[in-house]
Formats: C-alpha cells, structure tokens, sequence
C-alpha cells in the first residue's frame, strides 16, 4: 500500500499516453535488431508452451505505465525489477493455472469483496494505517473500498495490475489449502516407520576409509572418464545452460568539480521560483530528483554548511545549496524551533543473560556504588557492559532526541541531573545511565529539492572516447590485455557467465553486454566490443570463450568428474583387499574393530560418526553371526558380523508413530507453499530465452 502515498501530480498521466504509443515503437525495435527470425520471437517456454515475446513485451510496458500513473519514477535498476517480474509472473501463471483449472478453482466477485473490505480480510489491508480510522485507530472497510473505487477511476492501469496481483494470491491460498489439507499419514506410512525406528541391530564392523589411498596414487585414463560420461551424461547435472567466459575493463566516470558547479548553478537559479511557488510539494516533485513531496527535518549537526546557512534563516526562506552525501539541495524552511538532545553513557546489564530483574537490579547496584568511589563508569563499561552498540566507546550515546530511545532510557536522559548515576530498567534489561550533556539545537522542517552529484554528459563523453578509442586500438582479447598493462587499467574476468545472471560482477544492470557474449551474430570469440554504458561506469567486454547450451562436452567436465572415477576405483580396490577376509583377519591388518549399538533404518549412524544407510540396512537382512561380504558405505568399505538383532512383531495400532509423522509433517508445512511451486515448477521445464533479446 506504500502506493497509496505516490498517488500524485497528475502531469504524471501525460507518461501513460507517451508509453502507450512506444510500445509498438520499441516492440519493432526489439524484433528488428535482436532477432532472426518469426520463429524466434519467444523469451521462453513453460511446459513446452513458449512465452510470447510481444505479450512478454506488452506486460512490461504496461507494469511502468502503472508505476508511472502514481508518479514513480522508473529508472533503469527499477525496469528491470519490472522485467524480472513480469517474467516471475508469467511463469507462475501458466505453472499455476495449469493445475488451478484442472481442479476448476475460481474467484467471484463476492470473495473477491470479502477478501478486500467483508468477514475474510487479507492481512495487507487489515494492517495497513491508511485503512484505520484516524479517530479511533480501527480498521475501517469503507476506506478499503474507497481506495478501490478512486484507483479503478483516476488509475485504471495500476488498479488492474492490483486487482490481478490480489486474485492470483488468492487463488495460489486456495491451492496451497487444498495439497496442504490433503496431507494424511496413513496405517501403511506409520507402520512402515514402526519398522524403520524399532527394529534395530548390533553388529562388529572394521571400515576402511577411501582417504587412505592416496588419490594421486589411482591412475585414471581418458578411456575410463570417457566411460563414466557416457554412463552419466543424461544425468540432470550435465545439463548445462549457455555460458561464456569474458575479460572487461571498466571505466568508472566520477562528477568533475566542474560538474558540481554546474548543478549547484542549476539548483540556484531554482531558488526564486520554489521561494514564490505556492505549492510547495508539486515544486519540489517537478524539480527534485528524490521526489519526496513532504517536508522533512534538516539535520544540521553533522553538516556545518549547512548550519552556518540555517541560523540566520527564516521561515519561507530558501537556503542553499548545500551538499548532502552525494547530492546538492535547496531548501524552503516552512518551520523553524529548536529541540534538546542529549548526550549519556550507559552499562546495559541484559535480561537475556540473567532473565532476574531483581538480581540485574542488585547487581547494578552494586556496579553503581563503584562507580560513584572510583569514578571509573569508562572501565566498568569494559568490564561490564552487554550492549556491543557502545562498549567500544565507553557506553557514550551521543546527541539524540527524545523520540529515539526506548520511554524509559528517554526519560532518565532527559530529566534526570547530570553527572548522577541511575538505574533503569527496560526491554533490554537495567542500565546504569549517567547524563552528560544536554543542549538545544536549531529544528528546521523543509521541503527540500535535491540534484544527484553526478558526471556532466562532457565528462561522461571523455569517457566514452577513451574507453572507444582503447576498444579500437586494442582489436581483440590479447590486445586489451596488453593495452591495459599498459595503461595501468585492470582487466576484470568472469567465467561461466550464463545469459540468466542479466549481469556481468561488479557492473549493475549490465544485461546488455552478457546479451553480447551470448549472441554469436553479434559477437565472435577473441573479439572486443564497442564500449557499453551502465550508470557512471563505461565497459568494454572480449570473448574468450562461448559454450552452447545442452548436454555438457566430455573435454568441458573431464576435470570435474575425475574425482568420482577416482572414488570409484578406490571402492574396488578395498572390496578386492577385504574380500575373503574374517573380521579378525581385517583386524590382525591394522584395522580397528568396533561395535554399532542399537542402530536402525531410521538412525543409521555408525560410533565412527557416519551415517551409512546401505550398511545398517544390510545387516538388518542377516543373521546373527554371519560375516558380511564388503560393503561399500559413504565413508569407506565395511565388514560387518551381527551380533544380535532386534526384532519386532506387529501392533494393533500405530497411532504414536503417526501422531509423530503428522507433527513432523506440520512443521513442514511451515515452508510448504514454496516447496510446492518448486517442485511444479521443476516439473514444467522453465526455459528462459530473455537474453535473446535483452
């Protein structure tokens, strides 16, 4: 509801026509350049159905008319949280409503009132403050239908995109309710866990763990990894993405103070027209570039400029500029006071070491008669103090006002002597707070309209010239290498970069240039491009290598799956060295004998602090005292002798064992509905192909 707030100057609805008729604009733009043909004009598929790059196109435009219709600015880190999740949406649409309409679930106009301002409210409304009676603080439903009925008239866009976003939520709730109360634990699931936790064995054993042979002392061909890809190859691990290795150098571009005089210029000859504007908020929203049409306290503390400017000031005066962080402002004071601020050290004693106040109390006390002998409140908040906020400043708070600590610490603070010593108690636990300082400082309130510092389109066009100029002079990956020793500019890498990261490390919103990497009509391996601009930063990327996406190559994973034929190797060299062997045999090689003790299926972990599943479950099979064959575990290769074994009959009923499972099953429901989006999700084979095109 944070919307409800930007519902303002109208000259924002001017954006909606002017968007409207770009889209078709951009729409042919993005067909003509980033594609190559009719039938590649998808950004992606959900169950084999492909997403359609104008419809993709068209709710992407129609999601910034919306924030552009309440006069939120859309700047290009916010397209593309737009883009993301447009494309989120989409995708859990067609995931959801693919199962939502075999079950022929739908949301009428009456839930859809009942859910908003009726008996069955959404969370969002009952606990939003614009919806509460400012007489009564009580939620009120004719605000909720209010707000409605002025969106769906003056904000028609950005109503529709409410309205949707509130159904699809409703309908994924039904959904989720729906798998969530047809979880049951059946006779069948309970008895089977009966079985896995009671029936329990106790067996002798001798491992011989993989790490004792040495993996540089296995000898692995490119026969038997080839061997082991072919056998593995389908496995959902090797199926990889498009990737792309690059090397970039980035040219970041700083404001001149030049530039900084330039805005402070600009800002200054604003100062006439905001001091006669009559309103003061529309002013500051045409003008600002924070937007932020409410008044606002000045903090002068910790900007002396902008202190020396307030204190001869006036209210209705315009001051300025004055930096502030990266940026310069001017501003109206509409209210000028003062207000007292308070300057204390503390010992916080916390409650959540001893959950005692009384002994807390006695112990500051204690603390408190020390202090008042020695004078030493600095070494006593060394020695003593809980709150890592301000041991390393000897429990100094310095200047706050009397809205930012709790009431009870606020009150000591500001009402108490300076330089006595108090015990008070609060959430936190009891404190020893000793006054120090107390002074009234200038309050001004003031519309303030603010300029970003940032590079002039002359400093970023030097830039662009150097980093162009370096791009053609350099010609291809090896150049640029030497070229930037050269020149002292570090080249940065980034290897497996998939079209999916829409951006290449330490460079935001950089999705063009991964859109180069990836796009082969547009780049080759070795070669640079024209230098990319990304906010304040001019980039240069080379190729230096593509790998297309599909079934991994056996060259790209040999290294990566060498460790497992070496694993595997090593499995039958111990099982050929155990095999035929007695346990005392094992024992008289070195080996250490010891002995599991009531393990079962459900709690397979070995005295040797593995769990091996597979050994446990063999033994249960055995009879007591037969030797095993080796047996291959997660740790190394057992041989096992069952000692005795546990074994139970059935029972009339299993109700513990199913109140135990149900209990398990309820704290997962905790984090059921993500698991079960996933899980759809995973079975509709999502493609996304965005970087075709962006």
């Amino acid at each position: 509801m944070a919307a409800i707030g930007k519902i303002r100057e109208q000259s924002t609805l001017l954006l909606i026509l002017i968007g409207g008729a770009m889209v078709a604009f951009i729409l042919g733009d993005i067909l003509s350049n980033r594609s190559t043909g009719s039938g590649d004009r998808y950004v992606g598929s959900v169950f084999g159905e492909e997403i359609n790059l104008v419809d993709y196109e068209q709710r992407v435009e129609a999601q910034k008319e919306s924030m552009a219709s309440i006069g939120q600015p859309i700047s290009s880190e916010a397209e593309q949280q737009i883009r993301n999740q447009v494309w989120n949406n989409m995708v859990q649409e067609k995931v959801m409503y693919a199962e939502m309409n075999k079950l022929g679930l739908r949301i009428g106009q009456d839930e859809f009132d009942d859910i908003r301002f009726g008996d069955n409210l959404r969370p969002e409304f009952m606990s939003d403050d614009n919806f509460k009676d400012p007489q009564t603080g009580q939620f009120d439903p004719k605000l909720v239908q209010n707000y409605f009925a002025f969106l769906k008239e003056r904000y028609p866009l950005f109503y529709e995109n409410q309205v949707n976003r509130i159904v699809n939520e409703r309908l994924y709730e039904k959904y989720n309710t729906m798998v969530r109360e047809g979880l049951y634990v059946t006779t069948i699931e309970a008895k089977d866990d009966y079985y896995r936790q009671d029936q329990k064995v106790r067996f002798q054993y001798v491992m011989k763990p993989y790490d004792a042979i040495a993996d540089s002392t296995i000898a692995v061909t490119d026969g038997e990894l080839k061997a082991f890809y072919e056998k593995h190859k389908d496995e959902e691990r090797f199926d990889r993405q498009a990737q792309v290795d690059i090397k970039y150098t980035v040219w970041s571009v700083s404001a001149t103070p030049e530039d900084e005089e330039v805005i402070k210029a600009d800002l200054a000859e604003l100062k006439q027209g905001f001091g006669e504007a009559d309103n003061d908020s529309l002013y500051v929203l045409r003008f600002a570039d924070t937007r932020n049409g409410a008044p606002m306290d000045l903090q002068t503390k910790e900007n002396a400029e902008l202190a020396a400017m307030v204190e001869t000031a006036n209210e209705g005066d315009v001051i300025g500029p004055y930096k502030e962080g990266n940026r310069y402002a001017i501003a109206k004071i509409v209210k000028k006071g003062t207000e007292e601020l308070a300057t204390v050290r503390h010992i916080l004693l916390s409650k959540s070491t001893e959950p005692d106040v009384e002994k807390l109390k006695a112990r500051a006390d204690s603390l408190k008669k020390v202090i008042q002998k020695q004078n030493n409140f600095e070494a006593m908040v060394t020695a003593f103090s809980e709150d890592p906020g301000s041991v390393q400043t000897g429990g100094r708070y310095e200047r706050f006002d009397d809205k930012t600590m709790v009431p009870e610490f606020t009150e000591v603070s500001f009402k108490k002597a300076i330089g006595s010593i108090n015990v008070v108690e609060t959430d936190y636990g009891v404190h020893l707070v000793e006054p120090l300082e107390r002074l009234d400082v200038p309050k001004l309130t003031a519309f303030v309209v603010d300029q970003t510092i940032e590079p002039s389109n002359q400093t970023f066009d030097r830039a662009y010239d150097e980093a162009n100029e370096f791009s053609i002079a350099a010609k291809d990956v090896e150049g640029m290498i030497k070229m930037a020793e050269e020149k002292a500019l570090e080249v940065k890498e980034s290897k497996e970069l998939q079209a999916s990261s829409r951006t290449i490390p330490g460079v935001t919103n950089s999705s063009d240039a991964v859109f180069w990497a990836h796009n082969s009509e547009r780049s080759k391996v070795g070669k640079l491009s024209e230098p990319f601009e990304f906010g304040n930063q001019v980039v240069v990327v080379g190729l230096v290598n593509r790998k297309a996406s599909g079934i991994a190559k056996f060259e790209d994973v040999k290294e990566e799956i060498k460790p497992e034929v070496i694993l595997e190797k090593k499995k039958a060299i111990l099982k050929e060295e155990m095999a035929g062997k007695t346990l005392d045999d094992l024992v008289a090689s070195g080996l250490t004998q010891q002995v599991a003790m009531n393990v079962s299926e459900k709690t397979p972990s070995l005295p040797s602090g593995s769990s091996e599943p597979y050994v446990v479950g063999y033994a249960l099979t055995m009879s007591e005292g037969d030797q095993s064959i080796p047996l291959v575990g997660n740790r190394g290769v057992y041989v096992v002798k069952l000692e005795s074994k546990v074994t139970v009959e059935p029972k009339e009923t299993y109700d513990s064992y199913r109140d135990a499972l149900s209990e398990a099953a309820g704290n997962a429901i905790k984090t059921y509905n993500a698991g079960v989006y996933r899980a759809l999700k995973d079975m509709a084979k999502v493609k996304d192909e965005r970087s075709n095109f962006y």
